[in-house]
């Protein structure tokens, strides 16, 4: 999963901890049926304080655009 500043052509990684591993949630699902919903939480380096869209793009779905404020 990555954030794309468009702008400031800049990719944003998910933050990892000393020993590597991601700063994400983690929830194991060996199913997803249309209708279900994850909660999810995943820190990233923050971007320059002019920013105000990243790209979200999660591997086998669409991208979409998040406002910053």
């Amino acid at each position: 999963m990555t954030l794309v500043d468009s702008g400031g052509k800049k990719r944003y990684y998910v933050l990892r901890d000393t020993d590597n591993r991601p700063l994400t949630t983690y929830a194991y699902r060996t199913r997803m049926e249309p209708g279900d919903s994850l909660t999810f939480f995943a820190q990233f380096p923050a971007p320059p304080a002019g920013t105000t869209q990243l790209a979200l793009q999660f591997p086998g779905f669409p991208s979409t655009t998040i406002e910053l404020s």
